[in-house]
């Protein structure tokens, strides 16, 4: 079992209405296909994420505190206790 958090800062919070997001998969799974799955769970996510697992404009993502860009995209393969953070740009502080 692979046990993620997602954190959802600035406004994403509030209209998720939750600050951190716990996610259970058993198998390994890509970044692109946990964000597809994501907005499924929390439509209030469509506002950063796309149906395609895209990140839209003006928001950034981060795996671990490290911009996801630096591994391998939306092809990363998300590992055990890892920890998503999904932000805008301008987030407005925690």
């Amino acid at each position: 079992m692979i046990r993620l958090r997602i954190r959802l800062l600035g406004s994403l919070k509030l209209y998720a209405g939750k600050e951190v997001i716990e996610i259970n998969v058993d198998r390994e799974i890509r970044l692109r296909d946990l964000l597809r799955d994501l907005v499924k769970r929390e439509p209030a996510l469509s506002r950063a994420i796309e149906e395609s697992g895209q990140i839209k404009p003006g928001y950034l993502l981060f795996i671990n505190d490290a911009d996801y860009m630096v591994f391998d995209g939306l092809e990363t393969v998300v590992r055990d206790s890892d920890v998503i953070t999904i932000m805008p740009v301008s987030h407005g502080g925690m």
